[in-house]
């Protein structure tokens, strides 16, 4: 195994083994080996430099920083434990930089403390010392002396230096810092594979193209690389986007795009409910409202005076066709009440704007299984006001309706508009009469 520097790339190195260290062995003689002698060099080079032995610090901050880092380092349970310890019995004074702070308790008393028995402690300790984060001190029984007239200076000690932990508490808290950020940065893009792998199995008919996307899955599941979970990612994005694209072609299939966006074929032939008959009865004025909202569509051509072009933005259509049927938020609000308990909205009463409707149909977007991606291109092609009627459209609709995802059915709308092909007023007029029949 080739040597290497301590915690190079985020992980303490070790190299346990070679031929000079094995035959010192034989000898009955310790050696240390380069990494540990490379770090041995660099922590007294520290101290030159600094002028002093080492720069203050609180126990407390040396414990947290230990903690933090201790789970990122290539470090046995016992090691950390045994470490851990050490930093524990040192006493607050010890880390003012006056002195070096020094772990003298002798291994039979650990053995007995730690549960762990004196040869693998001299194991544990040179692992430590292998790691960089203690050194021996002097040679000997350990013991520590102090002079507590001089607030606790230790004058004499035999044991482990404890001072490296403070000389590279920023180059441990770095790598602490490094690897949280690789793990936040994997538990993203698994986070996000879950959901295109769900999104894709939603719309996916094809058992062999299934079984890809499950693999992808696991793949992005069980990977540690960043980049294996990217390319799985960014496979099942491909997918989904392939899937999204057959979806649209079939619900433009199915809405016969070429009608005229602005002419479409309403031609009512429900009779009207029993309350709409009895109010034309009563109110004569009323029935001409009615009738007006019926021909609203003829109307619309009338007044313009010829049938738009499709090369016309979308959202531009789209928003004239809710203003050519007259719906409003307070009608579109009674119509699916599930739009209005999203917006918060309980009286009869109340006037609730487009405005508040957007983000009520944004969370209702979200709990029907619409990915963020898509609302956000649903309100860029559609126009803000379409994409509140076009999630109404699909709340009033039970779930039977929908062959495939109703997120993938939110797509499909999109890409109809985006195509020219989406006409709302057909969809509107079958709302209104499909949830008057509901409500009455």
């Amino acid at each position: 195994m080739p040597n290497r520097t301590a915690l190079k790339r985020g992980r303490a190195m070790r190299v346990w083994k070679s031929s000079d260290t094995e035959a010192a062995a034989k000898r009955g003689r310790r050696l240390l080996s380069d990494d540990a002698k490379a770090m041995r060099g660099k922590i007294l080079c520290a101290r030159q430099e600094a002028g002093r032995l080492f720069p203050a610090i609180t126990r407390a901050k040396v414990l947290a920083v230990w903690t933090e880092a201790s789970y990122y380092l290539d470090l046995s349970d016992k090691a950390v434990r045994y470490l851990t310890f050490m930093l524990q019995e040192s006493e607050p004074e010890d880390w003012s930089g006056r002195w070096l702070p020094i772990f003298g308790r002798s291994n039979t008393d650990l053995s007995e403390i730690l549960g762990v028995g004196t040869t693998q402690l001299k194991t544990l300790a040179r692992e430590l010392i292998e790691a960089g984060l203690i050194l021996p001190h002097g040679e000997g029984r350990r013991y520590v002396r102090r002079d507590y007239r001089d607030g606790g200076r230790i004058t004499h000690a035999v044991g482990f230096d404890l001072s490296p932990l403070a000389i590279r508490v920023e180059e441990l808290s770095q790598v602490a810092k490094e690897r949280k950020a690789l793990e936040r940065s994997v538990k993203r893009l698994r986070r996000e594979a879950r959901h295109e792998a769900s999104e894709c199995m939603a719309l996916c008919v094809d058992p062999a193209q299934a079984q890809q996307i499950r693999d992808l899955a696991q793949v992005a599941k069980s990977a540690r690389d960043p980049a294996a979970i990217q390319a799985a990612l960014s496979r099942l994005q491909a997918i989904r986007i392939d899937l999204d694209d057959e979806l649209a072609c079939e619900y433009a299939a199915n809405n016969d795009p070429e009608r005229s966006v602005s002419r479409p074929s309403i031609i009512p032939t429900t009779p009207l409910s029993l309350e709409k008959t009895v109010t034309i009865k009563q109110s004569p004025d009323r029935a001409s409202d009615i009738a007006a909202s019926y021909d609203a569509p003829n109307r619309a051509g009338e007044k313009e005076g010829e049938a738009p072009s499709l090369s016309v933005a979308p959202s531009g259509l789209l928003d004239e066709a809710i203003k050519d049927a007259r719906l409003t938020p307070r009608e579109l609000v009674r119509l699916v009440p599930v739009l209005a308990s999203y917006a918060g909205i309980y009286d009869a009463e109340s006037k609730p704007t487009w405005a508040s409707l957007l983000d009520a149909a944004e969370r209702l977007s979200a709990r029907m299984g619409v990915s963020r991606d898509a609302w956000a291109s649903g309100c860029m092609i559609l126009g803000r006001k379409a994409a509140v009627v076009a999630v109404a459209l699909m709340a009033s609709r039970t779930d039977e309706h929908y062959q495939y995802s109703k997120g993938g059915y939110f797509r499909g709308i999109v890409r109809a508009a985006e195509g020219g092909a989406l006409n709302l007023l057909p969809s509107i007029y079958g709302m209104r009469d499909r949830c008057s029949v509901v409500m009455h």
